[in-house]
C-alpha cells in the first residue's frame, strides 16, 4: 500500500522551506528554495508571484512524494498586505512587516477611532506596515486605480490558498496583525471598525480557523504542483504564531524566543492583554492569544553591524570569534536602542540611536552595546509577562541567531530552563495539517 504524506511549507520573508511529513508527523523530507524582497527606503515589498514561484522550486526536490500527499498548508511571514482581484491575482507587490511609508495613515486612524477604542478592538496600535490596515489605507489613498480593481485583500496565505484552491481565505493569527479584525474578541471581522474608516466588508477574506480546511486542490493548481487534484488545503497561519504552537506552547504562561531577521519573545496567554506596549493577535489554539515582545531587526542587528563595522573579516569569523569576544569585554558605556527596523507598537517611526561614545570607543563596545539594547527590551518584556501569566520555568528557542546572543540570553534569564525546538513554524504547520486530517475521515 502507498504511503501517505502531509505537506508542510513556512513561507519566509527570503525563503520558503517545505517539509514532508508521514501521518504520524515524522519528517521525511525537507527542502529549502530562496528568494528576494524589495527594499526603498521606507518601502519594503515582496511579489506574490515571487512567493508561489519560490514554493513551485522547493517541491521540485520531492516530485516523487507528491502523488502521495494527502494535505497541505502553509505558515507564512505576517503582516504581508496583498490587494487581489477576482481571479486572485495580486494587483500590487505585497507590502510586508518592514516597511514603514503609512505613518500618516496611522495617524489618521488613530484620530478618527481614537487610540484606547482601536486598542480595544484591534488590540495593537495602528504601527505603519505592522498593521496592515495603515498599507490598506495609503494604497487606497496613493494607488486608486489598484485599489478600485480589488475584489478581496489578504495576507500571504490568503493569496497562495486562492491560488491552489480558488477560495479567499485568512486565519485569525493573521487577521489579528490586521486592523479591522476583533482581535481582542477573537469574534471576526469588526463591522464598527470598517465603518469607521471607510471599508465594506465584502472586501474581507472568510476567517477559518487554523486547522480547518480552505478548500480543495484545483486542476490547475494540481497541473502546477503535481500534487493530486482534490487534495485538501488547510487553513494555516502566520509564521511566529505556528512556531509558538509548532514548539508545544499552547497553555498559559509558555514561553517562545525566536531569532532571526525579527527577535521576538511570545507569551501564550488565556486572556488578551492589549495595553498597546507588546503585540496582540490570537494564537493557533482557539481560546488562547500571543502577547509578543518582538525587535523588528532582531538577529538582523547584527547583520547590519556586520556590513558596517566589520567587513574587513568574513562572515563566519565576526559570528564565531569577533561576536564572542566582545561579549567578554567590560561595559564601556555605550548602548543602542533596538529600532533600526522601528518599532511595531509605535505609530511614529522610530529609528535607532546609540549613546554613550567617546573618543576611546571601539567596534567592539558599539557590538556589546547593540547586544545589550536587544536583551535589555526583552528582559523588560519579560518581568511585565510574569503580570500577566504565571510564568513556565522552560523557554523554548527556535532560529538561527548566533550562539553569543543565545548565551547572553541565558544569563540574563538564568532562572529559565532553555530548551531548542528546531523548524518550529514548519513543525507548527504539520500540525494543524494533522489536525485537519484527523477531523476529515476523506481527504
Amino acid at each position: 500500500m502507498d504511503r501517505k504524506y502531509i505537506l508542510a511549507a513556512d513561507v519566509g520573508t527570503s525563503s520558503v522551506k517545505t517539509g514532508l511529513f508521514d501521518l504520524d508527523l515524522n519528517l521525511v523530507r525537507q527542502t529549502r528554495s530562496s528568494h528576494d524582497y524589495i527594499s526603498r527606503g521606507v518601502e519594503v515589498e515582496i511579489d506574490p508571484e515571487t512567493l508561489f514561484a519560490s514554493f513551485l522550486r522547493s517541491l521540485a526536490e520531492i516530485k516523487e512524494y507528491l502523488p502521495q500527499v494527502v494535505a497541505l498548508g502553509f505558515s507564512a511571514l505576517c503582516p504581508n498586505m496583498i490587494l487581489m482581484d477576482k481571479s486572485g491575482k495580486a494587483l500590487a507587490n505585497g507590502i510586508i512587516h518592514l516597511d514603514r511609508r503609512s505613518e500618516k495613515q496611522g495617524f489618521e486612524i488613530l484620530e478618527k477611532v481614537g487610540r484606547e477604542k482601536f486598542l480595544s478592538i484591534a488590540g495593537n496600535v495602528p504601527c505603519p506596515g505592522g498593521m496592515t490596515l495603515t498599507s490598506l489605507m495609503w494604497l487606497r489613498e496613493n494607488r486608486p486605480s489598484a485599489f478600485q480593481q480589488t475584489y478581496k485583500f489578504g495576507h500571504t496565505t490568503t493569496f497562495l490558498i486562492r491560488k491552489l484552491t480558488g477560495n479567499f481565505i485568512i486565519d485569525p493569527p493573521n487577521a489579528g496583525f490586521n486592523g479591522l479584525y476583533d482581535t481582542v474578541a477573537n469574534t471576526g471581522w469588526s463591522e464598527e471598525m470598517c465603518a469607521l474608516l471607510g471599508f465594506g466588508t465584502d472586501i474581507l477574506p472568510t476567517v477559518r480557523q487554523c486547522h480547518e480546511p480552505a478548500g480543495r486542490l484545483t486542476q490547475e493548481a494540481s497541473m502546477m504542483t503535481g500534487i493530486p487534484e482534490g487534495t485538501m488545503v488547510v487553513t494555516g497561519g502566520a509564521d511566529t504564531a505556528c512556531a509558538v504552537f509548532g514548539a508545544g506552547c499552547v497553555s498559559d504562561g509558555q514561553l517562545l524566543s525566536t531569532t532571526g531577521t525579527v527577535e521576538a519573545l511570545c507569551l501564550c496567554s488565556a486572556k488578551p492583554n492589549f495595553s498597546g506596549k507588546y503585540l496582540l493577535r490570537p494564537a493557533c489554539n482557539p481560546g488562547f492569544w500571543h502577547v509578543l515582545n518582538l525587535i523588528g531587526a532582531g538577529g538582523e542587528s547584527l547583520n547590519w553591524f556586520y556590513r558596517v563595522f566589520c567587513n574587513d573579516m568574513d562572515k563566519d569569523t565576526f559570528f564565531r570569534k569577533f561576536l564572542p569576544a566582545a561579549l567578554q569585554r567590560g561595559d564601556a558605556g555605550v548602548e543602542m536602542t533596538p529600532y533600526l527596523a522601528g518599532d511595531r507598537t509605535s505609530v511614529s517611526n522610530k529609528s535607532a540611536v546609540i549613546t554613550g561614545l567617546t573618543l576611546s570607543t571601539g567596534r567592539e563596545d558599539i557590538l556589546l552595546g547593540v547586544l545589550k539594547g536587544l536583551v535589555r527590551q526583552l528582559a523588560d518584556g519579560m518581568d511585565d509577562f510574569a503580570k500577566m501569566s504565571r510564568l513556565s520555568d522552560t523557554i523554548f528557542y527556535t532560529g538561527g541567531g548566533a550562539q553569543a546572543l543565545l548565551d547572553l540570553k541565558k544569563r540574563v534569564f538564568h532562572q529559565f530552563h532553555f530548551v531548542p525546538v528546531d523548524d518550529c513554524a514548519m513543525k507548527g504547520i504539520g500540525k494543524l495539517v494533522k489536525m485537519a486530517v484527523d477531523s476529515n475521515s476523506s481527504p
